[in-house]
């Protein structure tokens, strides 16, 4: 009886966070992708989009945009956005729905994780820390590749907790984060890494071994299916992707920028979308972490940052330029920064007051800045010009955008609000060309191309 109670209680508050995430995530989700990284909603719904006009099996899983195949990632994203496209249209709301869901899990697993090597109060302490920051409220609702990737991961350290303190449980856990995570992003690799560095030692080196045999072969897979459609191993630019994202400087690089650079970029994000307060507290955490707690608990915050720094790290140019890269620090920042409330405030009812307190300075310390990303809107022309093609450019019809530099940077935005063919070449046999001046916040109105024209005469 004692032991049902406890799971119902742990049912009953892992509902109230999962609603409260919804509620607090969930806001704004209609807005048009025209705001600080918000391109990742347009280029993903144009993808998911497709599947459901050509299925799955006609586009062999693969990832079709305006600009031909995209497979930069495996497909698990735009695939689930598509399903929710199936109930509920294309749409934002319906996009934006995936990662929304996907964060909601995450806060609900953080709490699991935190009462499992922890407490139940460190558990729901640090997940409520995690859901105060600008990272989740903000980029929590982005369409990309972090927030389901995360949560798909924190399923696989829940179970390893699991196995861990109690034997024979949270082996599926493991292989479904494991699985998952492979599906979504490259991440997997710094997974099962860290998973092998916590288990290491508590099972056998065969069972080890088939958990990367698994992430491997889902890695295979991902660039067999891209040989299928290209006809290459490395089509679509993959190679030149991820020389170019882990690249400091030089030549391949996407954007060069020195050392220095880049740990001042990432100390400023990170005070931004995680708080000074909630990094100042996970600092004291991780000394009592590292001073008195067991073997065990070291490992596994270890592990997680391997996971949660180690992608981001590799990836660095692509850090560098998307802040969003450092989403997964939010799992290890939460934990350590709820543990060391905890070993500072022992009595409860302190304890209490200086969580709640905490909670609210992570909110509110960042306000202006959460702000400012809500109602960011560098994107509205592109929107607009999208919207306007769709009403007056027929389906089969092919529309130049110049100038060049304007249209690719804000190809997934015309291509999603217009839902036609949009090229940059001006030698093609385009139907009608619409020229933008960017500097003035204009264009020209939807201009018929002379040379078909006279090829219809």
């Amino acid at each position: 009886m004692k032991k049902f109670l406890k799971n119902y209680i742990n049912f009953l508050i892992s509902i109230f966070l999962f609603a409260l995430t919804l509620v607090i995530v969930g806001k704004n989700l209609n807005k048009p992708f025209w705001g600080i990284h918000d391109w990742n909603g347009a280029r993903y719904g144009n993808i998911a989009r497709n599947y459901v006009r050509y299925g799955y099996f006609t586009t062999k899983f693969s990832q079709i945009e305006n600009g031909g195949v995209y497979t930069h990632y495996p497909p698990m994203l735009p695939i689930l956005i598509s399903f929710s496209y199936k109930f509920f249209r294309v749409n934002e709301w319906a996009t934006r729905l995936v990662p929304v869901l996907a964060t909601s899990g995450l806060i609900i697993i953080i709490y699991l994780i935190g009462r499992t090597i922890f407490s139940n109060k460190i558990g729901l302490t640090a997940s409520l820390l995690a859901l105060a920051t600008p990272m989740i409220r903000y980029y929590g609702k982005n369409p990309v590749h972090e927030p389901l990737a995360l949560f798909f991961a924190s399923l696989a350290f829940l179970g390893a907790a699991k196995f861990t303190k109690k034997k024979n449980t949270g082996w599926n856990l493991i292989l479904i984060g494991i699985v998952l995570t492979s599906l979504t992003n490259w991440s997997s690799v710094f997974l099962v890494l860290a998973i092998t560095l916590i288990l290491v030692g508590k099972v056998s080196h065969k069972e080890i071994i088939k958990l990367w045999i698994i992430n491997l072969s889902l890695i295979l897979l991902h660039f067999l299916s891209i040989y299928l459609v290209t006809g290459s191993f490395f089509g679509g630019g993959i190679l030149d992707s991820l020389i170019q994202r882990t690249s400091l400087g030089g030549a391949s690089s996407q954007t060069k920028f020195s050392l220095f650079e880049f740990i001042n970029r990432v100390r400023l994000w990170s005070s931004n979308l995680f708080t000074i307060s909630l990094l100042v507290t996970s600092f004291i955490g991780t000394y009592f972490v590292f001073k008195s707690r067991t073997s065990f608990v070291k490992r596994f915050v270890f592990g997680t940052f391997i996971y949660c720094a180690g992608y981001p790290l590799v990836f660095l140019n692509a850090t560098f330029i998307h802040e969003y890269f450092i989403f997964y620090l939010v799992l290890p920042i939460s934990l350590l920064a709820s543990f060391g409330l905890s070993k500072i405030f022992e009595k409860k009812t302190l304890w209490l007051l200086t969580s709640i307190a905490l909670i609210a300075l992570v909110w509110f310390e960042r306000a202006r800045y959460m702000k400012a990303l809500e109602v960011s809107n560098i994107d509205g022309l592109a929107v607009q010009i999208g919207k306007e093609l769709n009403q007056k450019v027929l389906k089969d019809e092919q529309v130049l955008i110049e100038p060049y530099a304007f249209a690719a940077s804000r190809l997934p935005h015309l291509s999603f609000y217009s839902d036609r063919k949009i090229t940059l070449d001006r030698n093609s046999s385009y139907n009608w060309s619409l020229e933008v001046d960017e500097t003035g916040g204009d264009y020209n109105r939807v201009q018929e191309n002379p040379a078909f024209k006279a090829g219809m005469n």
